[in-house]
């Protein structure tokens, strides 16, 4: 298994975890148990080490880090100082423009290589390329002055929904 997730769950206000588990399952059942019991909302915290990991897990990789940097920067923007929200922007789009040269690499290879038949085994790159496409056509078009706010809108929700879908398959290929 290339992913090996450690799982730490922390009480409220504690520095040190009180459980470390390498087991999803355990982890999700003890942090349900603790709120089961009343204690105040325990963190659950992962760690993912990577080893000998083939091309495919790679990008599910690089596709778990560029969601997590994109998240990090929304989550924490002006709750930072500036330079913090500066540093987590860089790393976000740094993380991006790795995965869009990613991306193009792919596209090119399958367009000159790949029979037309085969994208079946290659779904969850065209999906991850689609969200990234509508990704900078939302960003390009929210900048228009005659933009419609109901396709914005709806062109937000779109991406929003690629990222869920996306969510969910690399939740499962990670194991988390």
């Amino acid at each position: 298994m290339p992913f090996k997730v450690r799982f730490d769950i922390y009480e409220q206000g504690k520095l040190a975890p009180c459980s470390v588990t390498y087991d999803r399952n355990l982890a999700h059942a003890q942090v349900n148990d603790m709120i089961r019991k009343g204690a105040p909302l325990p963190r659950l915290v992962h760690d993912i080490t990577c080893e000998n990991l083939t091309k495919p897990e790679a990008y599910v990789f690089l596709v778990y880090r560029v969601l997590r940097a994109i998240r990090k920067y929304y989550d924490e923007r002006g709750k930072v100082s500036k330079q913090q929200s500066s540093d987590n922007l860089k790393v976000s789009l740094a993380l991006e423009k790795e995965l869009d040269s990613w991306n193009k690499r792919t596209r090119e290879y399958l367009n000159t290589h790949c029979p037309a038949d085969a994208t079946a085994q290659y779904s969850f790159f065209i999906l991850v390329e689609a969200w990234r496409n509508l990704w900078h056509k939302y960003f390009s078009y929210k900048k228009q002055a005659d933009k419609d706010l109901i396709l914005e809108k709806e062109m937000r929700n779109q991406c929003f929904a690629y990222e869920r879908e996306i969510d969910k398959y690399v939740t499962n290929a990670i194991g988390l």
